[in-house]
């Protein structure tokens, strides 16, 4: 048992040596192919991939409950073609329908980061344009949520307005039914009966305070939640990029490379293995 142990650790180690000596016999080869690959990866990364840059924005949705405070719909706003179009042609970049659906699944990012926040990355191979377009973005996108915040804001207000008038209205009629009480208390009706008016108004005047109330509750209500809200506002702004994002040149160097002494090797063992066949 122990020789044939013995055996197989020779055998395995004489054919380590033979694999170890037919690399080095064809080192050249090896280090030939791997000068190309890396010489040839950096090659075209520099002088034929174009270079894509990059921007980024932080932006707070307004807190009031619709569209543009939903950051699922946001996302599929502003990465709507509407939106983005127009802007593209005004930088004469006007795109077909399918190549703007390309640029925007392929440059323009929308992720979530909080609560009410979001991320904005877009990409483009011009480091101005670059900018600009996030920022014309950033604006439309803006413009129509400010828009919709003060309109959400002008409808409280005019309901705040209403309530208003209702509590005047009854402030007049609790006026009103308090001057019956006291004509009531100094009538010459009997006692009985004028105990019956005069509860009446009372069960009234009650009645008029309750709505009172539930008006002013809902008018504080109101002011308080608008005191609460607040609109879009952009927390980090998008910079002009000055360095590229694509093509990493040092990691396609890097990949050149392995894959050229996989590949050398393989092809080695390759033309080993057909020699021995024949």
């Amino acid at each position: 048992m122990e020789m044939k142990e013995e055996n197989y650790y020779d055998e395995y180690e004489i054919d380590l040596r033979e694999y170890i000596m037919l690399l080095w016999d064809n080192k050249w080869f090896i280090v030939g192919l791997f000068l190309i690959a890396v010489i040839g990866a950096f090659l075209v990364s520099q002088f034929y991939l174009t270079p894509t840059y990059e921007t980024e924005a932080v932006i707070q949705l307004s807190n009031i409950d619709n569209l543009y405070s939903n950051p699922e719909a946001v996302k599929q706003i502003i990465k709507s073609s509407s939106l983005i179009s127009p802007i593209m042609a005004n930088y004469n970049q006007g795109l077909s329908a399918a190549s703007l659906n390309n640029y925007i699944e392929s440059n323009i990012n929308v992720s979530q980061i909080g609560e009410r926040q979001i991320r904005l990355v877009v990409k483009h191979k011009n480091p101005e344009l670059t900018l600009n377009i996030t920022e014309d973005l950033i604006n439309k996108f803006a413009n129509k949520s400010e828009e919709n915040f003060k309109n959400y804001i002008s409808r409280q207000e005019e309901t705040i307005n209403y309530l208003n008038d209702q509590i005047q209205n009854l402030n007049r009629q609790i006026n009103s039914v308090n001057k019956e009480i006291e004509n009531l208390k100094r009538a010459n009706n009997q006692a009985a009966e004028k105990g019956i008016l005069i509860n009446e108004q009372i069960n009234l005047l009650n009645s008029l305070y309750t709505q009172k109330n539930n008006y002013q509750n809902r008018v504080q209500n109101l002011e308080n939640r608008i005191f609460s809200l607040y609109s879009l506002e952009v927390l980090n702004d998008p910079y002009l990029p000055e360095n590229p994002v694509s093509p990493n040149i040092k990691l396609n160097i890097a990949i050149a490379g392995v894959l050229s002494l996989m590949l050398g090797v393989f092809i080695i063992f390759f033309k080993e293995f057909l020699k021995e066949e024949k």
